[in-house]
């Protein structure tokens, strides 16, 4: 991607995920595994990541430094004042509710360089209830001996919505892609990995769109998760290890709430849509 930096997300001595970020619009889309572990209180206060400013400080610094250097900081990500007043949320892309290993992995979260702008009542809403619900149903269905839990998220970016004058892009979307990775499991469980992508519109009234993972963001990557080879010398793409048990756990967690909606078609139709009603939408006001 023209414009974006690699960042391994440091706080103190421990990496805790890895991002890709945008130093143009200042959003990112990163890796993430998946803890169960007991939460304890929820972080507020906010890092900055100085390697956007200086690759000799590897380790993301509170917020203070930023404020009180925005020239420097602000260079290549966003920084406090790009968000104060703007209307809009600090919404995580990869959330607090993810890493709960200890304290300084929830706080790793809190960092600008993991936030994008987001419709408060969407991010507080639907798209927390979908983050709470993906955590529950991955509990329930990939927390068997040798599975492992990896995450995708990011955002589309908008065309021309800018917050700040222009300096920090606001999302069109936020988007997930998840794998329950069995190939760690030994015997029959060997085939219980499952794969989905989901995805939601920023802005008031919202749903959730849910896809098979063959589906998902098809215009962007034609492979979100590495192949796998299991030991019949079959590949196994996408994370796909068991369509049928995708195609249960999407519907399982459609049935959780109407907004949350199973989608038939590629994703590439649906963004092509949206656009294509924007365009309409114009014409209408200025034809």
């Amino acid at each position: 991607m023209v414009g974006s930096t690699q960042i391994c997300q440091r706080l103190g001595n421990q990496y805790y995920y890895a991002t890709e970020y945008d130093t143009t619009n200042r959003i990112r889309s990163i890796r993430i595994t998946l803890s169960f572990d007991r939460c304890g209180n929820r972080y507020n206060g906010w890092f900055v990541e100085p390697q956007l400013a200086d690759k000799n400080d590897p380790s993301m610094v509170d917020i203070s430094r930023a404020n009180n250097n925005i020239a420097t900081f602000g260079s290549k990500q966003a920084v406090n004042v790009d968000y104060t007043r703007s209307g809009y949320d600090r919404g995580h892309l990869n959330p607090q509710l993810y890493h709960c290993e200890t304290n300084d992995s929830r706080k790793a979260t809190n960092t600008l360089t993991n936030i994008a702008p987001q419709v408060p009542t969407f991010n507080q809403g639907i798209w927390n209830k979908f983050e709470n619900t993906l955590y529950d149903i991955s509990k329930k269905y990939c927390n068997f001996v040798g599975a492992r839990r990896y995450f995708i998220t990011g955002v589309l970016q908008s065309e021309n919505k800018f917050i700040s004058n222009g300096r920090v892009n606001i999302p069109s979307h936020y988007w997930t892609a998840v794998c329950c990775d069995s190939s760690g499991a030994m015997g029959d469980l060997r085939k219980e990995g499952w794969s989905a992508g989901f995805i939601g519109e920023n802005k008031v009234n919202s749903s959730v769109f849910i896809y098979t993972i063959q589906n998902f963001l098809q215009t962007t990557s034609s492979t979100l998760f590495a192949d796998f080879t299991d030991q019949n010398g079959n590949t196994v793409k996408n994370c796909l290890f068991n369509p049928t048990k995708a195609d249960n756990i999407i519907n399982e967690i459609a049935s959780t709430d109407n907004r949350f909606i199973k989608e038939k078609t590629s994703m590439f139709r649906r963004v092509c849509k949206f656009i294509y009603d924007g365009f309409r939408y114009i014409l209408r006001l200025f034809g």
